[in-house]
């Protein structure tokens, strides 16, 4: 898989459906029933799944720690939103 092909994989899917996707991938090539040509696209896109959900798990993160930095000593309602992954 490309690294072209790789960003499609990810491309409009939430984090849950990317980790499902990336679990789903895991089993199949823990089976060890996959060709190496299968296994190589299969470890492509899991790499490329993997990569997106560390990305919004660290936009999370960020997120969290800004709520919490500004709650500090005064006390304000804020909506959390998720930035967009590049």
């Amino acid at each position: 898989m490309k690294k072209k092909e790789s960003k499609e994989a990810v491309a409009g899917l939430s984090f849950d459906e990317a980790l499902a996707r990336l679990e789903s991938l895991v089993d199949e090539m823990e089976r060890g029933d996959l060709t190496l040509e299968e296994a190589m696209r299969k470890h492509a896109e899991g790499s490329a799944l993997s990569k997106y959900c560390l990305q919004q798990l660290q936009l999370a993160e960020t997120a969290v720690n800004k709520v919490i930095r500004e709650s500090n000593g005064t006390l304000s309602e804020m909506d959390l939103i998720l930035p967009e992954a590049d």
